[in-house]
């Protein structure tokens, strides 16, 4: 498995907000990925968005609200 792929976790999330940006036209709160992916801990989203991050797949400015940007991918289909 390359580094660029993603857990379950992670593709959960990633489509959540491509779902979310798609409806919405800005990025979603922490608490509202929390609620929509089922996820226990503020930390996890957090250790996920990391790792979407350094994977190429979001950009975010820390300790903004509402900071994620989908970066293009040439890979759209990202299985859960």
């Amino acid at each position: 498995m390359g580094n660029n792929h993603l857990t379950h976790r992670q593709a959960q999330i990633y489509n959540f907000l491509k779902e979310y940006f798609s409806k919405n036209r800005k990025s979603p709160y922490l608490k509202e990925i929390q609620a929509a992916c089922a996820i226990n801990s503020h930390k996890s989203v957090i250790d996920k968005l990391v790792a979407l991050e350094r994977k190429g797949y979001i950009k975010r400015k820390l300790n903004k609200h509402r900071s994620i940007r989908l970066l293009a991918r040439k890979e759209e289909t990202i299985a859960p």
